[in-house]
């Protein structure tokens, strides 16, 4: 059962897409599955490695519906409905996931595009023959040439994040770096890069560690050469946990205590908008108030 499981996704590049985009949203707070996220940019690209063109974007614009799809799927929860049926909901949530899909489609076309692979065998059809080839052109390349494409990738995947996060008033929901909300020591270092710099890293370690995969795969008998694949960034892995545990430790006390209370109603997304609640609404907010106070 498993090596079929195993050949079904080496011959369909969709379905391995697939399983990369959805990894990538279970890794988002929600479920919360924080090390999918350092897996996930890999798998799109090896969805696509040795393939060309057009083939290339559509591998990637599938990984990203499906990604989007997943993690945008509370917009159905909008109550908005034509005779009970949700079509308003249903329409903007297909319209703004398939825009955005075009941003892993086109990571992955660039990633691809200058990882210097050109997998495809001339009157060779077998996807599985297509796909060893092109993993084992990635690691019959130069070690350094290896380390410029992670870093060039992960440079380019912050690169769309800033961009469809200012584009046309910009959405900056469900950014990479986000799935780490938990790893509070790693995150310190947003305090100077803001999200992307967690991005960064997130996607620079998944890239190397498909390079030491595709190592691995090529030469299985040198043991240890994978390891310098994952020596720079997991080096920058351990600094930033470093720095992230000195910040917390360093976390000045202050000379005034202040106590704040945030009042959150957790109001339901089918009563939201409904006008006939408005009260009951408001009256749920003075509540929680009164009982902020007398505690």
């Amino acid at each position: 059962m498993k090596s079929w499981v195993v050949k079904l996704f080496l011959s369909s590049r969709y379905l391995l897409g697939i399983a990369a985009g959805l990894l990538l949203a279970v890794a988002l707070p929600g479920i919360g599955v924080a090390g999918f996220a350092w897996i996930a940019p890999g798998l799109m690209v090896l969805a696509a490695l040795g393939t060309r063109g057009r083939q290339t974007w559509r591998v990637g614009y599938v990984a990203g519906l499906a990604y989007y799809l997943a993690s945008l799927s509370w917009l159905l929860c909008i109550p908005y409905r034509w005779h009970s049926i949700p079509i308003g909901p249903i329409t903007g949530w297909l319209a703004l996931c398939a825009y955005l899909a075009l941003y892993p489609a086109c990571w992955v076309w660039l990633a691809t595009k200058i990882s210097g692979v050109r997998g495809w065998v001339p009157g060779e059809s077998d996807p599985r023959t297509i796909w060893l080839q092109g993993v084992r052109q990635l690691a019959g390349q130069n070690w350094s040439r290896r380390v410029f494409w992670a870093l060039a990738c992960a440079a380019i995947w912050v690169a769309l994040e800033m961009i469809v996060t200012r584009l046309l008033g910009g959405f900056p929901w469900n950014l990479l770096g986000a799935s780490q909300e938990r790893v509070v020591p790693l995150i310190q270092v947003a305090s100077f890069t803001g999200v992307y710099g967690v991005s960064f890293l997130v996607v620079w370690c998944s890239v190397s560690l498909l390079c030491a995969g595709s190592v691995i795969l090529r030469r299985p008998h040198l043991t240890s050469a994978w390891m310098g694949e994952v020596l720079l960034p997991l080096t920058a892995v351990i600094a930033l946990f470093v720095f992230g545990f000195h910040r917390m430790a360093q976390s000045p006390a202050g000379s005034r205590e202040l106590r704040v209370t945030l009042i959150q109603p957790s109001i339901p997304q089918t009563l939201i908008w409904d006008p006939a609640k408005s009260d009951e609404r408001f009256q749920g907010l003075i509540r929680l108030s009164e009982s902020a106070l007398g505690d």
